[in-house]
């Protein structure tokens, strides 16, 4: 499935990184901008013989290791633009990952606070696990892909296939971004906005006319 990786201009340090490095950077989970991603809310109701709190304490154990990629399944979303690549000056990195791998996560939307019940007989490296994969309806519009892992660095298994740039991105930095795309074999398209929405037009090679 193709996924997208947003970011800023003033990011471009991690956009080579993952131009040159085919790598993600994955991020503590209680660092992201949501102040209540992660956060839980559980159930006393029927609760196994061991206690509710005991069994949430070794869920936040088995959470506090794990990081997070949030990726997004759409680049033609206004929002995305807005916020995450700097009310389009930035860019979406697009690529392709395998669903099926086991880091891979479809993001689910619910209330503000996820709910566990302790009186399943689930484990709890899998209600941490459940816990991140949802978050607020609020964010729905991001369409979230999300990678759960330890490791800081999640390594890209396909090449990179494009990287579409925002409009408002500023000529010398879009130049030179398609000086490194061009060498690294990485097709560049830029953000247009019409009537139905936006779409990604092809742009030529560094020099080449218009």
């Amino acid at each position: 499935m193709k996924v997208y990786k947003f970011r800023g201009p003033e990011q471009m340090d991690f956009v080579f990184d993952i131009l040159f490095n085919k790598r993600l950077f994955c991020a503590s989970w209680h660092t992201l901008n949501d102040p209540v991603e992660g956060l839980s809310v559980y159930s006393y109701e029927n609760s196994k013989s061991e206690s509710s709190e005991a069994f949430m304490q070794k869920v936040e154990s088995e959470k506090s290791p794990l990081r997070v990629c949030s990726l997004s399944s759409t680049f033609d979303e206004h929002l995305l633009w807005a916020h995450y690549a700097s009310g389009f000056s930035g860019v979406a990195i697009e690529f392709d990952i395998d669903p099926n791998e086991f880091e891979v996560i479809d993001v689910t939307y619910r209330g503000v606070f996820a709910t566990v019940n302790c009186a399943t007989d689930s484990e709890p490296q899998a209600v941490a696990k459940e816990v991140l994969s949802s978050k607020y309806d609020a964010w729905k519009y991001e369409k979230e892909v999300r990678i759960l892992t330890t490791d800081m660095f999640y390594k890209l298994k396909n090449p990179i296939s494009r990287v579409i740039v925002g409009h408002r991105m500023p000529t010398p930095l879009f130049d030179a971004l398609r000086i490194v795309c061009e060498k690294l074999d990485i097709e560049v398209a830029r953000v247009g906005i019409g009537d139905e929405g936006l779409d990604a037009g092809w742009v030529p090679q560094y020099g080449e006319p218009w």
